[in-house]
Formats: C-alpha cells, structure tokens, sequence
C-alpha cells in the first residue's frame, strides 16, 4: 500500500490564509508526487533514508481542518504540517546526508526497496542532488507566486 501527499499552497488575504495556485510542473499543488525521499524530508514520513527532516509534523495550522468543505480539500489522515516558504528557502542544500534507503532480498523471489542500511552503508550525497531538480522547480513556482507557506498531510 502506497502513501500520498495532500498539500496546498496558501498566502495571507487580509486576516485569513487562502489556497494559491501555480504553473506547477508534477501536478496541481507543489510537491504534488508519491517521493518518499521527499516525504522523509519534510515529515519524516516513510521514511527510508534515515534524514533528518526540516520539521517534525506540527499538526494543521490554527484555522485548517483535516477537510475543507468550501474547496474540497482533503490533508490526508496523519502527519499533518506545514512549513513556510521562508524556512524552505533557508535551508541549506548544499549540505552533505547519507541517503540510507537500499534494496534487500527479503526472501527467495522477494525483494524490498524500502530498507534502510546501518549508518555508513547508504549512499554520500546532499540535499540538493537527493531532492532533485523537480523540487526546486516547485520552491522557485511557490516564491514566484507569492506562496507564504505549505498546509500537507499523508495517507496511507
């Protein structure tokens, strides 16, 4: 069973937080694809690799429920968060991480790519090459259209 991300892009109207679209390249909102590298990174949901993530999961911001009748919104049923565009944008890249997520036979004719090495066993890399291209696409689409944060959960 796999797991997805439900995520929106919001910048302030006045009092209130409203949804805010782009010409995003993946899907309909930033992040909007199954990359479990990319879950470990913002929530440390599946994940594999072992990484830090930026945060843990905060819970939905004040005002943001897991449904939103008025747009139809779902955010998923666990690891709700959100992270501004500002600590997105701060974070440093170019840092070095062990990408720990390897292959393993389970058993005869039954192999796992969701297994994570002992520490020194994965792979040298850094952020900016594990993230990859597609999402810093996203992050420069979310500045360019004046994004302030990212509302997201997960399912299952």
């Amino acid at each position: 069973m796999g797991c997805d991300i439900h995520i929106k892009a919001q910048k302030r109207d006045g009092d209130s937080w409203v949804n805010v679209n782009g010409d995003f390249t993946e899907g309909s909102a930033p992040f909007d694809w199954r990359s479990y590298g990319l879950f470990g990174f913002l929530a440390g949901v599946r994940n594999y690799s072992d990484l830090t993530p930026i945060s843990e999961p905060r819970g939905l911001p004040e005002g943001v429920t897991e449904w939103s009748d008025n747009d139809e919104t779902w955010f998923g049923d666990h690891s709700h968060s959100w992270l501004s565009v500002e600590e997105l944008s701060a974070f440093n890249y170019d840092a070095a991480m062990e990408d720990r997520r390897v292959g393993r036979q389970l058993a005869p004719n039954l192999y796992s790519g969701a297994c994570t090495a002992e520490p020194g066993g994965g792979k040298m890399t850094t952020y900016r090459e594990f993230l990859g291209e597609a999402f810093f696409a996203d992050l420069h689409e979310l500045r360019r259209i004046g994004a302030e944060r990212i509302v997201f959960g997960f399912d299952s």
